[in-house]
């Protein structure tokens, strides 16, 4: 290309001065814009004069070099005329002008536009905060819904699963009321069997010749033995006033005397010397004191203080001392002395000197550590004297035995369990009889597991025991004992009689040959029609009453029978003269039958109560096996000389004796031994 004429430059410079002059008229208008305070934000005022300084910083090098030119005073290399020098030179100087004062500007607006974008970067920052907090919400809302959803579920889940127990439970009672009155049928079947059974053995054992003959020898046996016991009950000379006084004032002097006791913890608030003051009277008493040093901020010392104040129930001969260092600044200044850094801490003190220590709350240690260091042993039964004596009257203790038994009956589970306890107590009272004098049979541990099975865990049990005299002993192993004097007593043997009436001769159903119960047969036919009566012994007679206490409309019907016809029972007893020598041995039979037309409810309760179903059959007992003949009793059963009670214990005896197999000692009358 041929280089550019003259003319062509001028075109061009004419051309970059008209661009370069717009962009400075441009950028002064704009700054003079920017420059009000409220045409803009700072932000968007610091952005527009940015543009328009980059505007001039772009024209900065053609501007630069035409000053340059403009400049120049080498005529050769001059490429602009005067007048165009002039104007170019003038545009150089507003160009830096006008550049100036953009820069001037920017930097007036620059710390406004620098707060204004933190304001603006605070508000974008509290937006995108209040966003993540409405999103956290939203999840939280979700969460808990679905959390609502899960406890629904779980509770729909819940009470189905309850609604199918209480249905399973319901089904499992209405079968076991259905086997129950099965049971209680097949029961009431079976006793209607046994009833039939021993109607007929009696029947059939009073056509055979040779009870006539058995009859006799018994009646001899038994004048035999009445004579013995005439000789047992008489009267023995007293002996010589001033020698018993001499020998109880002997007995009185060797006794040793009762250990002092205490039952209690003794809160100490005095300090040392309320301590001091309870060692020495330990001490006088021989006996042990336990000192608890504890705080009331101390878990383990509240949780072991019931089992403490337990003990010192347990174990009176022992004298046990809680010291509460909260408790007084006395008592906080005894701990310090003391030493003591940990609690609870025991201390174990016998004659004022500290033996043993236990810190921490270890009941079985504490426990082992009593036993171990207590001198007075408060289970142990005294070797010499008579102890106190039980001040009961026969009356009191007949009524307290009977108020225990009756207690004894309701919490037993069953007839057999009721037994059970029974015959345990009479191997208890039978060794106390058999055994006056020895200690070992005179103590029972109200933690041995047969006693507790048999007897101690039912209500009623221990009062029954107590009732003929036993009393609570405590100590490491709670005892009932009683003493040597309390075992003398003279109602003993009556009440051990009274006792073993209170057992059934037969409480359990007798089955058929075939094994199948029988049908249940009229209650009535024991009785004979009143007027044809059958011999009756014991059996029958408990078999009869047992009948009537499980058949209330069998009581009802006897009891319409006797209030229609009032003179139903002398009919009977005059055609009948075992029934009228039932009638004369026990008069309890009588009043019996007139209670049956006046109350038989009463009557039923009665039936339900052993004693008062023992009293009834007190009549037919005495009558024995071979009770058929209607002479009444020999003159020899009932000697000159014997009280009320002597004739119905030795009746008792003789019944028993003749149960078990005829005269003599046998093995079944033979005191029965510790269990």
């Amino acid at each position: 290309a041929s280089p550019a004429g003259p003319r062509d430059t001028v075109v061009v410079v004419m051309t970059l001065f008209s661009k370069i002059t717009g962009e400075v008229d441009k950028a002064d208008a704009a700054f003079d814009a920017l420059a009000v305070p409220g045409s803009a934000s700072a932000l968007e005022r610091q952005s527009a004069v940015d543009a328009s300084l980059d505007l001039l910083v772009s024209s900065q090098a053609q501007m630069n070099k035409m000053q340059r030119n403009a400049q120049e005073t080498d005529p050769d290399k001059q490429t602009y005329g005067p007048a165009m020098r002039e104007k170019v030179l003038a545009l150089a100087a507003r160009f830096d002008a006008v550049r100036g004062k953009g820069e001037e500007l920017k930097a007036a607006i620059e710390p406004l536009a620098v707060e204004e974008a933190r304001a603006k970067d605070a508000e974008e920052r509290a937006a995108r905060e209040a966003e993540e907090a409405a999103h956290l919400r939203q999840q939280e809302e979700a969460r808990k819904a679905e959390e609502a959803r899960a406890v629904a579920e779980a509770a729909a889940a819940a009470a189905e699963a309850e609604a199918q127990r209480a249905k399973k439970e319901e089904e499992q009672r209405r079968i076991a009321e259905i086997q129950a009155a099965k049971a209680k049928a097949e029961q009431e079947t079976a006793i209607a069997a046994a009833v039939k059974i021993a109607q007929e053995e009696a029947a059939a054992a009073e056509a055979r010749a040779a009870a006539e003959a058995e009859k006799e020898k018994k009646r001899e046996e038994s004048r035999a033995k009445k004579e013995a016991l005439r000789e047992r009950t008489a009267v023995k000379p007293q002996p010589d006033p001033a020698k018993l006084a001499s020998m109880l004032s002997s007995v009185t002097a060797a006794a040793p005397a009762a250990p002092k006791t205490w039952g209690s913890v003794h809160h100490v608030v005095g300090g040392a010397v309320e301590l001091r003051s309870l060692l020495e009277e330990a001490k006088a008493a021989g006996a042990l004191t336990v000192v608890d040093w504890s705080m009331t901020t101390c878990g383990p010392c509240q949780r072991i203080k019931p089992i403490y104040e337990q003990m010192a129930r347990t174990r009176p001969t022992a004298l046990f001392v809680g010291v509460d260092t909260h408790a007084s600044p006395l008592n906080a200044a005894l701990a310090r002395e003391a030493a003591v850094s940990a609690f609870p801490t025991f201390h174990f003190y016998v004659d004022m000197q500290r033996k043993a220590d236990l810190v921490g709350a270890d009941t079985a240690r504490l426990a082992m550590m009593v036993q171990q260091h207590d001198p007075i042993d408060a289970t142990k039964l005294p070797s010499e004297g008579e102890g106190e004596p039980n001040p009961a009257t026969k009356t009191e203790m007949q009524a307290a035995i009977l108020k225990a038994l009756g207690e004894l009956k309701e919490s037993t589970a069953s007839m057999d369990d009721f037994v059970t306890s029974v015959q345990t107590l009479l191997t208890f009272v039978g060794n106390v009889l058999a055994h006056p004098g020895e200690d070992k049979y005179r103590s029972v541990k109200m933690n041995n597991n047969t006693f507790n099975q048999r007897l101690g865990r039912h209500n009623g049990g221990v009062a029954a025991m107590e009732a003929f005299g036993f009393k609570r002993v405590a100590g490491a192993e709670p005892m009932l004992v009683i003493s040597k004097a309390a075992a003398k007593h003279d109602g003993l043997p009556a009440m051990k009689v009274l006792l073993e009436r209170a057992v059934p001769a037969r409480h359990a159903a007798v089955p058929s040959a075939s094994g199948v119960a029988p049908p249940l047969v009229n209650p009535f036919a024991a009785l004979g029609g009143m007027g044809g009566m059958p011999p009756m012994n014991p059996q029958m007679m408990q078999q009869m009453m047992d009948t009537f206490a499980s058949n209330p409309q069998a009581l009802s019907r006897m009891a319409e029978m006797v209030r229609n016809n009032p003179g139903l029972i002398q009919q009977a007893a005059a055609s009948n003269p075992q029934m009228a020598q039932m009638l004369q041995a026990n008069p309890h039979m009588q009043q019996m039958m007139e209670q049956m037309a006046s109350d038989p409810a009463a009557l039923s309760a009665a039936l339900n109560n052993p004693f008062a179903r023992s009293m009834m059959g007190a009549g037919v007992e005495d009558m024995g096996a071979g009770a058929a003949a209607a002479a009444p009793p020999p003159s020899e059963f009932a000697p000159q000389g014997m009280s009320e009670d002597e004739m119905l214990a030795e009746a008792i005896r003789r019944s028993m004796s003749e149960d078990s197999g005829g005269g003599g000692e046998s093995e079944g009358n033979q005191p029965p031994s510790q269990p």
